[in-house]
């Protein structure tokens, strides 16, 4: 290890005062690449030290706080039109398009499920296209689910034109268990209302109607 001075030397018959100050010396030229061990103390600001289950920490107000890497993130999307079968029931949202890392991912057998290896708090971004397919009036839900247990609320648009588009922008941020699953889910109170993929056009790309951004915050 390199230091920026040399330890302080002992002075005069008493050795207490010499090794207090060799212990503050060795306080400011630890190891950043120091194994952090539980129980460990955090009384100074600023000491990187790395996390056992892989992650490096930092000292801050007494205690040691992870420090998140670029890891846990994925983007999450639907490619073609999805329709409910009846109205006034809820459906998970099948995902088509996955670009994920760092213990996100899909899970095999049920593309509506997306699969968190890591627990901690994550961000969710995202936006679904509505598309009207009469003039009656009606309304869309959205939300989420964890582990099959609905979180406690709902974003809602109403619709009434024929061939109108809605974009309906959401926001989440979740505190999840490893090992969790996480669904986004729909319902209508008309059929007539759908999540449209429009193709596309001449002049511009083609449209999803759901896509999701999620992003590990932090532990």
């Amino acid at each position: 290890m390199s230091l920026a001075e040399n330890p302080p030397p002992p002075l005069g018959p008493d050795w207490k005062p010499w090794g207090e100050r060799l212990v503050s010396f060795l306080s400011r030229t630890r190891s950043k690449l120091a194994n952090y061990i539980a129980g460990e103390s955090a009384f100074d600001d600023g000491v990187i030290l790395w996390d056992r289950t892989g992650y490096p920490v930092v000292s801050k107000n007494g205690e040691y706080r992870q420090i998140v890497l670029a890891d846990g993130y994925g983007e999450f999307a639907a490619t073609s039109s999805i329709t409910a079968a009846q109205a006034d029931t809820a459906y998970p949202i099948a995902f088509t398009s996955v670009s994920a890392s760092g213990g996100l991912s899909i899970n095999g057998s049920d593309n509506t499920k997306i699969m968190f290896a890591e627990a901690g708090v994550y961000s969710i971004q995202g936006h679904l296209q509505f598309k009207s397919s009469n003039s009656s009036s009606k309304t869309a839900y959205y939300w989420l689910s964890v582990n099959g247990t609905d979180i406690d609320h709902s974003e809602r648009i109403t619709m009434h034109d024929n061939n109108a588009y809605t974009v309906l922008g959401v926001s989440d941020q979740i505190n999840i268990a490893a090992g969790s699953y996480l669904q986004a889910k729909f319902a209508v109170s008309d059929t007539a209302l759908l999540l449209d993929g429009a193709a596309a056009t001449s002049f511009a790309p083609a449209s999803q109607p759901i896509a999701l951004t999620i992003t590990r915050s932090r532990q």
